[in-house]
């Protein structure tokens, strides 16, 4: 497993981490441990999950967090796990009602601390961002929670760059702790975020992409195998009776662009003797600034091809034939 600083913290992420959204839901919490103990068996201490995480579901709400908290007791590696969570999304309900305030960011952190049974939450991340919402508001709540110990380090998921760069600037004038990170959805597959059908969500494209690699602003990539887009066969421009699963993935992912990226996948997999998922995985982990991919294995056989890619690291020419180059 390979690691990486996040700047102005004590944390060295693994450049894999574990998404968590249906543990203890929709996922049993027998699998559940099963994944997480196999996934710290190789090395990955990067766990992520959400206040809102599996609130779609039946009793859901809130078992995620339950889950690590319950998996970190059992198996005594608290001090290994570098664990993740976030707050501030809307409730599902009412999407139109931003939740991106004070007030609800409090009460977020203080419910994902019972759930998770932790006395301090590692990395927290404002779940999504309300540009009406004046970036000093937002960096002031988390002051004392970051003073008390309460978080270690701060990031924000679905931010775009220039608000990135607003609140890091406030926070360096005022004296205070600013974003370490961002989180947002980002893959070899570019995705529009329009046709996605997650209000407030956030994708990396060619100019956010180029802020990073300028700013070397970690990342940490969450759809990084672009919902198994990577697994399936495609042909451009028609596709004859698509699957379901093809259906879904060609409404959010399938472009000529995107088809040319899997056509070099391929290419490059044979040659490395990987998978494509693989092959995808490293180039969000190959770049060259700061960067983690976010995996959500519901196998043992998922997770493990998952988890090789952490040994591959691309070239910076393979990078560009992935993106760009020529089958």
């Amino acid at each position: 497993m390979r690691y990486f600083s996040l700047p102005n913290t004590p944390l060295n992420p693994s450049v894999i981490g574990l998404g968590t959204g249906n543990y203890g839901s929709s996922l049993s919490l027998k699998d559940s441990f099963c994944l997480l103990d196999e996934f710290a068996s190789a090395g990955g201490n990067l766990l992520d999950s959400a206040h809102i995480y599996a609130a779609w579901l039946p009793g859901g709400t809130g078992q995620s967090e339950k889950t690590i908290g319950k998996w970190l007791r059992k198996s005594g590696l608290r001090d290994k796990m570098i664990v993740s969570t976030k707050g501030g999304h809307f409730e599902l309900a009412t999407p139109e009602i931003s939740r991106v305030r004070p007030e609800c960011i409090d009460r977020d952190i203080q419910e994902s601390q019972d759930r998770l049974q932790l006395d301090s939450i590692d990395l927290y991340f404002l779940h999504r961002d309300d540009p009406d919402v004046p970036v000093p508001e937002l960096l002031d709540v988390l002051q004392p929670h970051l003073r008390a110990g309460r978080l270690k380090a701060i990031g924000v998921s679905n931010w775009a760059p220039e608000r990135i760069e607003l609140a890091n600037r406030e926070a360096k004038a005022r004296g205070q702790i600013g974003f370490c990170c961002s989180s947002c959805g980002w893959s070899l597959a570019e995705s529009d975020v329009s046709l996605q059908g997650y209000t407030g969500m956030y994708v990396i494209r060619d100019e956010a992409l180029r802020w990073h690699r300028e700013s070397q602003f970690p990342l940490i990539a969450y759809s990084a195998q672009a919902q198994g887009f990577f697994s399936q066969s495609w042909t451009w421009p028609d596709m004859p009776d698509p699957t379901a699963k093809q259906q879904t993935l060609m409404k959010n992912y399938y472009s000529e662009r995107n088809v040319a990226r899997w056509q070099r996948a391929q290419v490059l997999a044979k040659k490395l003797d990987c998978s494509v998922n693989v092959v995808a995985l490293a180039y969000a982990t190959s770049q060259n600034f700061p960067s983690s991919a976010l995996i959500g294995p519901n196998s043992l056989a998922q997770l493990r091809e998952s988890i090789a890619a952490a040994d591959l690291i691309l070239s910076l020419e393979q990078v560009e034939f992935v993106e760009s180059g020529t089958v």
